[in-house]
């Protein structure tokens, strides 16, 4: 299995999360999944998934390796509407019945850590509300490690308790840690690690212009892509309100933003007072499968990702690290973590976030110079290997979770 040699075959972890792909290869984010997989694919760890249940999926199975238990927190599981689609927060907005249902989804978590917290050697806990119920949850006592994918505006004294407690705290970039310091949540026991993309998937698939023709767009037409969810963090909305300052005066241009959510309906409105809507793509979410051949079909990539009305802004950004394996130059927003995946000038360029003209001119610039976005792409290529594969990340957390246990043995 090409485990490490100080890796111990036997060690069991419990990840709790909040959102878990329902099937091999859909649009659900991955994040959670890919470590997971890594961890026993080249670690030789046993990982079992806390996750909250979904009409679509099974309530208990095995999927590369990994078992996953989903809880259930409705009678009716077609009502479920807490996890999955939008989010957590988009999702209690927008349904008033997810706010009914958040107690039962709550006592569902919390009872689900405790009918498996014997099995595990290490508790791994994904986004801090998971983290507080997994420790009411641990009736064994096992070390617990923290992943922060993102923080609430808002300083709380329940995520400074829940951190301060956690055996380590692992933040997705040098941003959300920043965030965390300045919230007073420190002193914990808190490092970076960054998040990562599927390297047997993104970067191997050759141009094949199939997305194109899905899409109806010439092959010899030049084709800008953004992919995520219509939230308004992400920033797309921009994107489509610049669009026709990239696309009027490049009429073999064509502009795709893949994804779904909330915003949508305002994402095709923008869309449909544009001048240049007929070469404008909104194909919806795509599977990951179909992520990694649009990539591969396309020229540039864009981020333009903001802070939104509650004060967030992107942690990190991985499908622009999935565009960078990709080999593409990168455009992105000058907020949150996405400095840190986009070197300014040497793998793309960064622009003030929620500034369409400043967003538009980079873009602009490297659609007029070929020459550079190959080398931007080239260089994006290489920085995504050396630093954003799972198999290198898996092998910090891997490394990390050693360090725990053996501290915990010592104490103990």
């Amino acid at each position: 299995m090409g485990h490490d040699d100080q890796s111990i075959p036997s060690r069991r972890v419990l990840f709790v999360t909040t959102t878990y792909p329902l099937q091999p290869g859909d649009a659900v984010p991955s994040f959670v999944a890919d470590l997971a997989e890594g961890l026993v694919r080249d670690h030789g760890i046993a990982v079992r998934v806390i996750a909250p249940h979904h009409v679509s999926a099974a309530r208990h199975e095995v999927v590369n390796g990994v078992e996953i238990e989903r809880f259930a927190y409705a009678r009716d599981p077609r009502r479920q509407c807490v996890a999955y689609g939008g989010g957590i927060p988009d999702n209690l907005k927008n349904f008033p019945r997810a706010k009914w249902q958040l107690p039962r989804f709550f006592a569902a978590m919390t009872a689900a850590v405790w009918r498996n917290a014997d099995w595990a050697d290490l508790i791994h806990a994904h986004w801090v509300e998971p983290a507080l119920l997994a420790m009411a949850g641990n009736r064994a006592g096992r070390p617990m490690v923290v992943s922060v994918h993102s923080l609430k505006p808002k300083a709380s004294r329940l995520t400074r308790f829940t951190l301060g407690r956690a055996s380590r705290v692992l933040f997705n970039s040098e941003y959300t840690l920043a965030q965390a310091r300045e919230k007073g949540y420190f002193p914990c026991r808190g490092q970076v690690v960054y998040q990562g993309y599927d390297d047997r998937l993104f970067g191997t698939a050759p141009r094949t212009n199939e997305s194109r023709a899905r899409l109806n767009i010439p092959t010899d037409a030049t084709v800008i892509v953004a992919l995520g969810r219509f939230i308004e963090v992400k920033g797309l909305h921009v994107l489509a309100r610049a669009a026709d300052r990239i696309l009027n005066d490049r009429p073999d241009a064509h502009l795709v933003i893949a994804g779904d959510g909330p915003m949508r309906a305002e994402i095709e409105r923008l869309v449909a007072t544009t001048r240049s809507r007929d070469r404008i793509h909104l194909p919806g979410a795509v599977p990951r499968g179909d992520v990694a051949r649009l990539l591969a079909d396309a020229d540039l990539f864009v981020n333009p990702g903001v802070v939104d009305s509650a004060g967030r802004a992107e942690g990190l950004g991985i499908t622009t690290i999935e565009a960078m394996a990709s080999g593409l130059a990168c455009v992105g927003s000058r907020v949150g973590g996405i400095p840190e995946t986009i070197v300014d000038g040497e793998t793309g360029l960064l622009v003030a976030p929620g500034d369409e003209p400043a967003l538009a001119a980079a873009v602009n610039r490297l659609l007029d110079d070929p020459s550079m976005r190959r080398a931007m792409g080239d260089a994006a290529r290489r920085r995504a290997a050396d630093r954003f594969t799972w198999r290198v990340l898996a092998g910090e957390v891997a490394a990390i979770y050693r360090d725990v246990l053996q501290s915990a043995a010592a104490i103990g």
